[in-house]
């Protein structure tokens, strides 16, 4: 399949969505973007723009709505890229339900396990998971820049056992060649899980201390917090019977997890370790508060708790995490280094 012949829908305009839909528009694939009316206006007059780390590009892209393609039936993609925010995807996805068959791919560029409730809830039988190695923050609209450098993996989840991860339709991992280096992967949920414990650890941690994610290595209450939480997360894994691949074929779950104060050094180092080449980075999670939207925590650490529960697996510092982040959806407390200095002082209490 010729890249000039390929049509994509990439459904989200935020920070992904415009990392995404950008270098493929700018290699002269065909790309619309699913968002709403103001986004369509605005891309109708200019050019979606990517600063990444190889520097800038350009890319025309169509944007349109749910309803434009309701009325062009006729236009098909031959794959969706699922760009949005965990917490508003069923709803789309069932919208597009009612307008496209059921053979064509779903790709979910997405925090959690959202490709998975996509498999369970959608009657979309290509349903691909996409762990996002790589951090991204939106400008303005239609303009996005690169925080951090890393890779794309990929497989395919399915509602049947048979289904393969390595399945996935050839020109997919070409086409996303452009955004990032693709790996298509033999075991996409223990991939899927690694991206889950890591965006669980880091994501509420700076979201509370209103920080950059370099920081989380600098300040004392973050690094314990977050290899605490670790431990508690990699135990609901080890429970689940999964074998946890290493993040970006680097960072191994064993690294993280404390057990005593050797393996606590180690891991602290290993901690700033991963957190140096990201230290700018805004997490998605700080994005949202300080731009006082929902955050992802009900598909994150809400997830793992809920699975960790009904596993029987004791987990005091997520269960906390999920609480303070809720308090500060609702302007009950307010994030800073202080707040994450008390969850901390509170937790040495409680242990």
């Amino acid at each position: 399949m010729d890249k000039e012949n390929i049509n994509l829908l990439v459904v989200g305009p935020g920070a992904i969505g415009t990392a995404v839909a950008t270098p493929l528009a700018a290699n002269n694939i065909h790309v619309r973007v699913l968002g709403r009316e103001r986004h369509k206006e605005f891309f109708s007059k200019k050019k979606m723009v990517y600063n990444s780390s190889k520097g800038k590009l350009e890319g025309k892209v169509v944007g349109v709505t749910i309803d434009d393609l309701q009325n062009e039936k006729e236009w098909k993609p031959d794959a969706i890229l699922i760009t949005l925010k965990a917490n508003s995807t069923i709803e789309v996805i069932k919208q597009l339900e009612q307008i496209y068959d059921q053979e064509i791919p779903i790709v979910s560029l997405q925090n959690g396990l959202i490709a998975e409730e996509i498999a369970k809830e959608s009657h979309f039988k290509k349903v691909i998971a996409c762990v996002v190695g790589f951090n991204v923050k939106l400008v303005d609209t239609g303009i996005a820049e690169q925080t951090s450098e890393g890779d794309l993996v990929i497989g395919r989840i399915g509602k049947e056992k048979e289904v393969k991860s390595e399945d996935v339709p050839d020109f997919i991992p070409k086409v996303l060649e452009f955004v990032a280096p693709t790996k298509v992967s033999d075991n996409i949920i223990s991939d899927v899980w690694m991206k889950l414990m890591i965006n669980s650890t880091i994501n509420p941690i700076c979201a509370i201390g209103d920080m950059p994610l370099g920081e989380i290595a600098r300040t004392k209450a973050a690094i314990y917090l977050s290899l605490w939480n670790w431990k508690e997360m990699v135990d609901v894994a080890k429970a689940l019977g999964l074998k946890l691949n290493p993040f970006q074929g680097a960072l191994f779950a064993e690294a993280l997890y404390v057990y005593d104060i050797i393996s606590f050094g180690i891991a602290k180092n290993v901690l700033k370790r991963i957190v140096a080449p990201h230290k700018n980075a805004i997490v998605s999670m700080l994005q949202d508060i300080r731009n006082g939207k929902t955050t992802e925590i009900d598909y994150l650490n809400g997830k793992v708790y809920e699975i960790g529960s009904k596993l029987g697996v004791k987990m005091p510092t997520n269960k906390m995490l999920i609480k303070t982040i809720k308090e500060i959806e609702k302007g009950n407390k307010k994030p800073g280094k202080g707040l994450l200095n008390k969850l901390f002082r509170e937790s040495i209490l409680a242990k």
